[in-house]
């Protein structure tokens, strides 16, 4: 099936895979060619495509997952607010991202910041898996 995987910034990764797995609200989920028509926001974590023996591992912050097409037409986009390889987070500046997140979040106590230490906490928890 066809993968994208987009962010305002620019395109991340396109190509076939055989699986992409990702979390939602209700929790993790994964889409194969041919699942029904599918729409999920995404939660902050980690997407990962699945082709043959090669997983790639990205981390987005939020976004949403489309999923359709018929049986040889098959497509799944992924919508991030942004998104990373994985392999490319810093251990040690996602740490200080998270430290700066739980200040802020101190300090303001509203949506914006609590949203921000959730996504700082994901970031932290895929660099050191």
């Amino acid at each position: 099936m066809d993968v994208s995987i987009v962010s305002p910034e620019a395109g991340v990764w396109d190509g076939e895979a055989d699986l992409v797995i990702a979390r939602s609200p209700e929790g993790e989920f994964g889409i194969m060619r041919g699942h029904i028509p599918f729409l999920a926001a995404l939660v902050p974590g980690k997407v990962t495509v699945v082709s043959g023996d090669s997983r790639d591992v990205f981390f987005v912050p939020g976004g949403f997952l489309e999923s359709s097409g018929s049986a040889d037409d098959y497509h799944v986009i992924v919508l991030a607010d942004g998104a990373e390889p994985a392999d490319d987070i810093d251990a040690s500046r996602a740490r200080e991202l998270l430290e700066e997140a739980r200040r802020r979040r101190d300090e303001r106590d509203d949506d914006a910041a609590e949203a921000e230490l959730r996504v700082a906490m994901a970031r932290v928890d895929l660099a050191e898996q």
